[in-house]
């Protein structure tokens, strides 16, 4: 037994394949979970609609294949981030993330990642970062009355790049099921490259991190690059987050149509547990 879990993203499939074969699949190549995600493609969008029934008969899958989903994404959120300032976007929101955090229960997810965006194809400003203060301490009171952690991840954007980012609103929210979703990739490229400064921003969260995605970066490029071939020290950047206390991780591999995403995805599992004590 690992004293940790990796798990594989959802998305280092083939969009066609069913999801319990996706399943038994990230078993079989040697993972501990696969990461859930409600995103924008419109199937996995519609599962926030699934019926009590459709939701018993997969978990009554995943207990007869002796299998979990540790994780759930919820980046469909981006559509609708929670530091707009449109009403009827909030509302939509709202929604999303409520049904999210019923179905996250419901299948058995321990935690669930919300990109850290105030907003996503317009400008940040300080009116919409007022806003998304408001409104993330709301949803952290959504998921603490299902004892959901909800976690942030820090993203692509200035906005929430880094784990200190991310650790200022989790401190501020002040809520014991608001937590950090850290990703190391890019962590790296918001510290430039510089391993260094991605130690000190790491060491940022102490504390405050209830899952990590371990992916490779590169200067402006956050999830096609090949594990081995970006920025990230992955032997520091591993070797720290364990001394952290963060035992729950995600390889946020994507599905590359130009290479084999099975093998990918076994030769993804080597790598990063060769970097765990």
């Amino acid at each position: 037994m690992y004293e940790y879990q990796l798990g594989l993203y959802e998305k280092a499939f083939p969009d066609d394949l069913p999801l319990e074969e996706k399943l038994l699949l990230s078993k079989e190549l040697g993972y501990d979970f696969m990461e859930f995600c409600v995103d924008l493609n419109p199937q996995r969008a519609a599962r926030l609609e699934w019926s009590p029934q459709e939701r018993r008969r997969l978990r009554e899958f995943l207990w007869e294949h002796d299998l979990r989903m540790t994780t759930f994404s919820l980046s469909l959120l981006r559509a609708h981030p929670l530091g707009t300032l449109d009403r009827e976007d909030n509302e939509t929101a709202f929604q999303i993330l409520r049904k999210g955090v019923d179905l996250a229960c419901d299948l058995g997810c321990r935690v669930m990642l919300i990109n850290g965006y105030d907003v996503y194809a317009t400008p940040s400003t300080p009116e919409t970062q007022a806003r998304y203060g408001e409104n993330i301490a709301k949803a952290a009171a959504i998921a603490a009355r299902r004892g959901m952690v909800l976690a942030v991840e820090n993203a692509e954007k200035a906005f929430m790049d880094s784990i200190a980012k991310a650790a200022r609103w989790v401190r501020q929210v002040n809520n014991p099921y608001f937590r950090i979703y850290g990703d190391i990739g890019n962590v790296a490229n918001a510290a430039g490259g510089n391993a260094d400064l991605a130690m000190l921003d790491l060491e940022c969260g102490r504390g405050l991190i209830a899952a990590m995605h371990l992916k490779d970066t590169m200067p402006g490029e956050y999830r096609l690059t090949r594990y081995g071939e970006g920025h990230v020290d992955f032997p520091r950047s591993v070797a720290k987050i364990q001394e952290l206390g963060i035992r729950i991780f995600t390889a946020e591999l994507f599905c590359q149509p130009q290479l084999d995403w099975r093998a990918e995805a076994v030769r993804v599992n080597g790598f990063l547990r060769s970097f765990f004590q």
